[in-house]
């Protein structure tokens, strides 16, 4: 078996995932609270908390999913909405002052596209659309066996599309249960669960809201698949059926009659793309 190990990231608005991967399994990893509203020096000292948390003396080196766009080959993140300290951001550097070891970093929703891609659901597809659905709206792309992250690693941020009054951000993530229910997505999937009229309502918007941030994906890359993961696909089976009804209006048949949609059951399907992806970088 292979001695050397690799730490782990999947760095998220509220909570941050570490774990360590060794030799194609993930042999532990914990799910902590983040305060991702602090300030550049207590974020530093968290991550290093949680990096240290699963580090042993095997681990030759450090991958990160971060919830923005970056320089991958700096290590530099720009813009986090959900981390106000991180503007234009030197987290590499930061990382490698630290610990003297290979740091990489890509961000979160390419870790999940490269993830599903390698080790789950969407292993036998070439052309992959990986969907996080949670704080806020994310997707990556696998175009012939190649993530493709854009030259500034911005593809994918289909989220900030305007849409109705809004963006598809703020109809297709956790936020539009907030601000059209003033509930959570988890609140209204339990009141669905039992039926309740309100909450079933609310996740049929929700498809149909989806299935039209679908559509432009499909104009644009026409995958094979798309697998859906992040916290509110955890509720799935309450919006599959009015995205599919919706999806219907799709002009293209074929395009439709000829796509997979699925649900994520890759457990830390992030964590293990961060691994692929370093591994593929450092032997590329």
């Amino acid at each position: 078996m292979n001695s050397s190990s690799i730490v782990i990231l999947d760095i998220g608005g509220t909570s941050i995932n570490a774990g360590r991967y060794n030799n194609g399994v993930i042999e532990e990893n914990i799910i902590r609270d983040f305060a991702a509203n602090a300030d550049q020096a207590a974020i530093l000292a968290f991550i290093i908390f949680c990096i240290d948390s699963v580090k042993n003396e095997t681990t030759n080196a450090i991958a990160i999913g971060v919830p923005c766009i970056l320089d991958i080959d700096q290590g530099i993140v720009f813009d986090a909405i959900n981390i106000p300290a991180w503007q234009n951001y030197p987290l590499k550097a930061a990382l490698t002052a630290h610990y003297q070891c290979d740091i990489y970093i890509n961000n979160d929703v390419n870790c999940f596209v490269a993830g599903e891609h390698a080790f789950g659901i969407a292993k036998q597809f070439t052309d992959v659309v990986g969907i996080c659905l949670g704080t806020g709206f994310g997707s990556g792309f696998v175009l012939n066996n190649q993530l493709y992250s854009g030259h500034n690693c911005s593809a994918g941020e289909v989220g900030g599309i305007a849409y109705l009054a809004a963006t598809i951000d703020d109809y297709c993530s956790g936020k539009f249960f907030k601000d059209h229910y003033q509930a959570s997505g988890a609140e209204l999937s339990k009141l669905a669960e039992k039926d309740d009229e309100k909450a079933l309502v609310a996740f049929e918007q929700f498809g149909e809201h989806l299935a039209k941030a679908l559509t432009n994906i499909l104009f644009v890359l026409d995958p094979q698949v798309i697998v859906i993961g992040g916290s509110v696909a955890k509720s799935y089976h309450l919006f599959i059926d009015s995205l599919w009804r919706e999806l219907a209006q799709f002009p293209y048949k074929n395009v439709t009659e000829n796509l997979t949609i699925v649900k994520s059951e890759l457990e830390n399907a992030a964590l293990y793309g961060a691994a692929h992806l370093y591994l593929q970088n450092k032997h590329s």
